[in-house]
């Protein structure tokens, strides 16, 4: 996997997010929040209700955080938001339909992936607004045994170089669709 680093997104801790959504791409950021006194929570930019705000191109994103949507470290973020131009690439990007899978496969890796990175950016979204329900979703036994697996699988050196075939994936699609049930009204167009 190629190596990410762009300057103006190490030195703010900013870092632009690829999302796609109902088929289309969408831009957004995540960071950690400087001026939370050291607390250093990934959080993602959402409106004053809360919901994430998924940007069309950069130049809105630049214009949304040059106007004030900033829901955390509000100089920073501008900053950052001052320094990105158009030819900047995301840091990573994921694609929340994968949470509509209706069917998983121990051979599908590039699904698996998707899901775990959805996963991982719901989480934070979840723990930043504190949604109680998702919350209880993301931290059940099917999704954390998942989370784990797709961790010694995708990003850490192990043995594994296959999905466990006896995972219980009949179990994880329902939790999964509950998950994107409750996301899907919390992400805003902008």
């Amino acid at each position: 996997m190629e190596e990410f680093y762009d300057a103006a997104s190490e030195k703010y801790k900013k870092y632009l997010l690829q999302v796609v959504y109902n088929e289309e791409t969408y831009y957004t950021v995540s960071g950690v929040d400087m001026s939370d006194n050291g607390n250093d929570a990934d959080r993602l930019l959402t409106d004053k209700d809360g919901k994430i705000c998924l940007y069309a191109d950069l130049p809105s994103l630049r214009k949304g955080i040059e106007e004030g949507v900033i829901t955390f470290d509000t100089p920073n973020l501008q900053a950052w938001g001052k320094e990105i131009n158009e030819t900047d690439t995301a840091y990573t990007g994921f694609d929340f339909s994968s949470l509509k899978a209706e069917l998983l496969e121990a051979d599908d890796d590039p699904l698996l992936y998707e899901i775990y990175g959805a996963l991982g950016i719901v989480k934070d979204y979840a723990l930043q607004e504190n949604v109680a329900e998702l919350l209880s979703l993301l931290n059940s036994d099917i999704v954390e045994e998942y989370m784990d697996i797709c961790a010694d699988l995708f990003l850490w050196s192990s043995d594994t170089d296959s999905f466990r075939e006896d995972f219980d994936f009949e179990s994880l699609v329902p939790v999964l669709s509950k998950i994107y049930t409750l996301l899907e009204p919390r992400l805003k167009i902008v």
